[in-house]
């Protein structure tokens, strides 16, 4: 098993390494090497700002493991802990800050210490459609009635789409956390 994910990994770095090779050739085509180089500095740039953010994240992700008991992640955010489960989920991923870089590590500490599919879907859900930390710049672009509106429409997709996830999957967690182990 270990060996089909180290393949799945080499897959995908090939396949990322095809893409940047051919944005490469083709950012040579329309600007010479000078836009190739234009890009490697952004991207390099981008890596370097990010980098504590990740850092912060991953550490995060790993102290939250650390932290948390199996059994008690299992009794509040299992497969077991029904709606509770479903709105401490839909709760923490609408307050918890930062974007992807800060939310997946902690996602991915949760699977591990026993969360439930579905406790986990809501939690992304919830982080991507009900996220706090985005309200005064949704107000101030887009107005009151636009913000409201859209989380009224809103508001019911994570905890059910957690429900849907749970029912769907819900007896495959282990085989996804042996997966997303090795």
């Amino acid at each position: 098993m270990a060996q089909n994910n180290k393949r799945k990994q080499n897959y995908i770095l090939y396949i990322l390494g095809l893409v940047i090779l051919g944005l490469a050739l083709l950012s040579w085509q329309k600007g010479g090497m000078s836009l190739v180089l234009q890009g490697l500095e952004g991207g390099g740039s981008l890596l370097i700002k990010e980098i504590p953010l990740l850092v912060a994240a991953f550490l995060t992700a790993g102290l939250l493991q650390a932290l948390l008991k199996k059994d008690s992640i299992e009794r509040w955010l299992g497969a077991e802990s029904g709606w509770r489960g479903l709105a401490l989920a839909c709760l923490g991923g609408a307050l918890i800050p930062g974007g992807p870089y800060a939310y997946y590590p902690i996602a991915g500490a949760l699977l591990n210490s026993g969360a439930g599919v579905g406790v986990l879907i809501a939690f992304l859900t919830a982080k991507n459609l009900w996220s706090v930390s985005r309200l005064p710049m949704e107000f101030a672009l887009l107005g009151t009635k636009i913000t409201i509106t859209r989380y009224l429409i809103t508001f019911l997709f994570p905890p059910l789409l957690g429900l849907v996830a749970e029912k769907l999957f819900g007896k495959s967690i282990e085989r996804i956390r042996e997966a997303v182990k090795q």
